[in-house]
């Protein structure tokens, strides 16, 4: 008999982090709920304990959310459930120090991961991937199912990069350092506010259908109905359109008649 679904809890401020979190936790087989980072969580979990549901196996909790404080929430969580394990994340400084790491084990972090980075993101994202699987006791890693995902979100990050504007280099130098974000995503507190720049190119990061197209591969028959439904069958031709042979045919001694089209004979 196969073991239960594990369960996670999404709590990610930057929408872009959240939906990568997603699909790669997805392509392992866990169920994966995406959580808003402006609710009350610890009132969400305990109204979920008394409800009798299921609670979630793990949390990824963003520690940049404006509104929670992820470490009360961690002492709190341990107190209250202490089998469920919370992995922090952080993706504007994506270096995590030893001591912060310490810091959030002795708070009741199960651990501190980097969000996700455009020049890090395979060896990142698996890194990831491989310590909430270990922490939840998973059997094994699905590396084919990972690997689809990783290089789907690979594949746009750089289509991307190729297609972005001279403008647009000078804000990618300055925030080298930091985590995919989506551009509509609020700027940090501490950034120097500046004049506003002409609209340029969509940035294709916007586009958050590519992060789960990775699944969409993984045998599940979606693209192939995708392809199915999406075809169109040539146009259909009457039989009174169709050219007729003529009265000087030529006919074979067999009986059988020569047919011309154009000059071809068939």
């Amino acid at each position: 008999m196969d073991a239960p679904q594990k369960l996670a809890f999404i709590v990610q401020s930057n929408r872009l982090q959240g939906l990568m979190w997603q699909a790669l936790l997805k392509s392992q087989k866990l169920a994966v709920i995406l959580e808003p980072a402006k609710g009350d969580l610890a009132d969400c979990i305990s109204q979920i304990a008394s409800a009798g549901l299921t609670l979630p196996d793990v949390i990824v909790l963003d520690t940049e959310a404006a509104e929670l404080n992820p470490y009360e929430f961690c002492r709190w969580c341990r107190a209250t459930f202490p089998t469920m394990q919370i992995f922090l994340t952080r993706c504007r400084e994506l270096h995590i120090s030893d001591t912060e790491r310490r810091w959030a084990k002795q708070q009741g972090a199960t651990d501190f991961l980097c969000g996700f980075d455009r020049d890090t993101l395979m060896s990142g994202a698996t890194n990831n991937v491989k310590r909430i699987l270990t922490s939840l006791d998973y059997p094994f890693l699905n590396e084919k199912a990972l690997l689809t995902v990783l290089l789907n979100i690979r594949r746009q990050l750089g289509t991307t990069q190729a297609t972005g504007t001279l403008a647009s280099r000078p804000a990618r130098a300055q925030a080298k350092g930091t985590g995919l974000a989506l551009t509509g995503a609020k700027p940090s507190p501490n950034a120097s506010s500046g004049p506003a720049s002409p609209s340029a190119t969509p940035d294709l990061l916007n586009d958050v259908d590519w992060v789960t197209s990775g699944l969409r591969a993984l045998g599940n028959g979606l693209s192939r109905k995708a392809a199915k439904e999406s075809f169109a069958p040539p146009p259909a031709v009457k039989s009174s359109a169709l050219p007729k042979p003529s009265v000087i045919d030529e006919k074979l001694a067999d009986g059988s008649t020569v047919r011309r089209y154009r000059g071809v004979v068939y």
